[in-house]
């Protein structure tokens, strides 16, 4: 199996069965608390819109606890840091086969106008543009040369500055769908 990744930095749900949509109170997005340990929690909003299939696919994992236990296998810094990969629950941090898991398939790209701006949640694969499926990777700062070419599906709307503080080998404890989400006030983001 290749290796899944971003580009190299040279280059360019169901709540119940009877509903596919997520429960939230905005048909055009969907959120998602990461809880990383030792760091804090991060709010993901997920955009149904633009990237419906991505967004359902990660939906999904999340609800099967898919992520649960996961490491960050990839933090390069100002460009990506990088999760999914459900070997890293089990593998040395720097075994050279993280990277390459998966779910055990493999979704559809999805082209969309989302782009890479810090914060934004996209979909790492191989170089067969349809070869996603678990691995996903947060901006650490604006990526314009990776636009349209991989799936933008998302981005932090809470905690970028738990993001900022991921290394190599931090821990997904829990992700989790939640209802709703409202940013905090102003007050309450700056005594984090």
């Amino acid at each position: 199996m290749e290796q899944q990744s971003t580009p190299q930095e040279t280059t360019p749900q169901q709540e119940d069965q009877k509903s596919e949509q997520p429960p939230t109170s905005n048909a055009e997005f969907a959120y998602v608390k990461m809880t990383i340990k030792d760091k804090g929690d991060i709010i993901i909003e997920l955009n149904l819109k633009e990237a419906p299939k991505t967004s359902e696919n990660f939906i999904k994992l999340v609800k099967d606890g898919f992520y649960d236990g996961i490491r960050f296998h990839r933090v390069v810094p100002d460009f990506v840091a990088q999760a999914g990969d459900p070997q890293s629950k089990t593998l040395p941090i720097d075994d050279p086969r993280l990277g390459t898991g998966g779910p055990g398939y493999t979704i559809k790209f999805e082209p969309n106008p989302l782009k890479h701006t810090r914060g934004a949640i996209g979909m790492a694969r191989t170089p067969d543009p349809d070869s996603a499926g678990s691995q996903f990777y947060i901006c650490l700062k604006d990526l314009p040369q990776l636009d349209g070419n991989y799936v933008i599906f998302g981005r932090v709307v809470e905690g970028m500055e738990v993001v900022d503080r991921i290394v190599k080998g931090d821990t997904i404890v829990k992700a989790e769908l939640i209802p709703t989400w409202k940013p905090k006030p102003k007050s309450e983001s700056k005594s984090q």
